[in-house]
């Protein structure tokens, strides 16, 4: 069964996932100094500490999700070409990330959907970075 605690884990291990992958992207690239800065790793401490102290807090687990979008907009436009739209994918996926207590299926199957979007948000990330 899905719990509001186990999205919670989920959550968090994938933004340290993410956080741990983003700071490993940095190549040499044309957006190598925005890449070298990574300045998505703040943005994704500050979703973790959030969904962290969301205890079992749904609403606020997912505005955490939203402002993390949000956020990864914001980055996105500081930057251009295969790296924005890298970030903007990054966007779109925690954007989509709606978890709805009274549907443990659906909230399952959207975790699940990005997690999937988030590797290959990643991936992207990564050949942005270092090519």
């Amino acid at each position: 069964m899905f719990s509001v605690l186990s999205s919670r884990r989920i959550a968090a291990t994938v933004a340290g996932a993410a956080l741990l992958s983003f700071t490993a992207a940095c190549g040499g690239s044309g957006n190598a100094a925005f890449c070298a800065d990574a300045p998505w790793t703040k943005a994704f401490t500050d979703y973790t500490t959030s969904v962290s102290s969301a205890g079992l807090d749904i609403k606020k687990m997912n505005d955490a999700s939203q402002k993390l979008s949000a956020d990864l907009k914001e980055l996105a436009g500081k930057t251009d070409g295969d790296l924005a739209s890298a970030i903007n994918d990054l966007a779109t996926a925690w954007e989509k990330l709606k978890i709805d207590p009274k549907d443990p299926a659906g909230a399952a199957a959207a975790t699940q959907d990005m997690t999937k979007n988030l590797q290959e948000g990643t991936a992207k990330l990564a050949k942005a970075c270092s090519s």
